[in-house]
């Protein structure tokens, strides 16, 4: 992948955690906020919301 947009620093740091993930940053890949929820209920039935949600970004 590309990337020549990066600084040095921000190349070697590509694809790396850089220290712990601080809570916020947990709580927004581990909980559904209101914005999540309109995106689930819009599909076809709870097997499919499931997979939705497991296999969202």
């Amino acid at each position: 992948m590309p990337v020549d947009f990066l600084s040095d620093g921000e190349a070697a740091r590509y694809g790396r955690f850089y220290g712990p993930p601080s809570r916020v940053e947990l709580e927004k890949v581990f909980f559904l906020d209101d914005a999540d929820r309109v995106l689930v209920k819009k599909c076809r039935g709870p097997h499919n919301r499931l997979g939705f949600v497991i296999w969202s970004p």
